[in-house]
């Protein structure tokens, strides 16, 4: 797949293969800033060489200028474009829907829509309104999902355009370097051409639009400071086995009053998350 990069507009190829040809809907869910919506669009590309432009229908429901719409609205949506295209029912159709779980009940529209047209629908949605686990649920079978994350560091020595060539101690050396930073920053793209400073302001707006809007809100969290405390924690840990009970021991002798089970479920709201 390809990301795009808004400041230079150089395209990078992103090490996904998302199908074209399938029956199911293709789904796609990130982490925040992981760049779903430019996987539709070279999607789209690819599909512009083979299928004629009219055939191809993209919506992003978090445009302002369509904001707000109904499942009715979905519905008036596609009778309008078969009014301009009439002839297109009996040609396959393909949709993609970005953002699509700001419509409430849009499950109900996106099955009738597969059952009854003949149409290829792809769909994306933040990680923070629409789960795995929901998609499962919603589309019953009729779905593949494709989970999107940030720059894997092979992606990373791409964009540098380092050549991984294990054989050259040049080459290692310049490896070597690049996994450092890509330890420390991590692999949202939007932080790479950054200073120091602005990459920890990012990182850090990330981090806090994952805990207080994904899942403090999401979930009605009770007690945010206790999950502030176990995040810290965890991250403090990273790449190291954790004890749930070890946990809840050392917050039970703190005097804190918490549960084992509010304890799991807080750390299964990271893992859903992507946290």
């Amino acid at each position: 797949m390809i990301f795009r990069n808004e400041r230079s507009k150089i395209l990078f190829r992103r090490d996904y293969k998302i199908p074209l040809d399938t029956n199911k809907i293709v789904t796609l869910i990130d982490v925040r800033r992981c760049g779903k919506t430019y996987m539709l669009f070279n999607l789209i590309q690819n599909l512009r060489k083979n299928v004629p432009i009219e055939n191809i229908v993209y919506i992003n429901f978090e445009d302002d200028r369509i904001s707000p719409l109904t499942l009715g609205d979905l519905d008036l949506l596609v009778q309008g474009y078969y009014e301009l295209y009439p002839e297109k029912r009996s040609e396959r159709v393909y949709f993609f829907f970005d953002e699509i779980q700001v419509i409430k009940n849009w499950e109900l529209f996106i099955r009738r829509l597969y059952d009854t047209l003949n149409v290829s629908i792809f769909l994306t949605g933040s990680s923070s309104k629409l789960l795995s686990k929901e998609i499962a649920t919603a589309l019953r079978g009729r779905r593949i999902v494709y989970e999107i994350f940030p720059f894997s560091f092979r992606e990373y020595l791409k964009y540098l355009k380092i050549n991984i060539n294990l054989y050259s101690s040049n080459s290692i050396s310049y490896i070597q370097h690049a996994f450092q930073t890509y330890i420390e920053n991590g692999g949202f793209v939007e932080t790479f051409d950054e200073s120091e400073d602005i990459k920890k302001r990012i990182l850090r707006d990330y981090r806090d639009l994952i805990i207080y809007k994904d899942i403090v809100e999401r979930y009605n969290i009770r007690n945010p400071s206790l999950l502030k405390h176990l995040i810290k924690y965890i991250f403090v840990n990273m790449g190291t086995l954790i004890s749930l009970n070890k946990i809840y021991n050392e917050y039970r002798s703190l005097g804190l009053n918490i549960s084992k089970d509010t304890l799991f479920e807080y750390v299964s709201y990271l893992e859903e998350s992507f946290a």
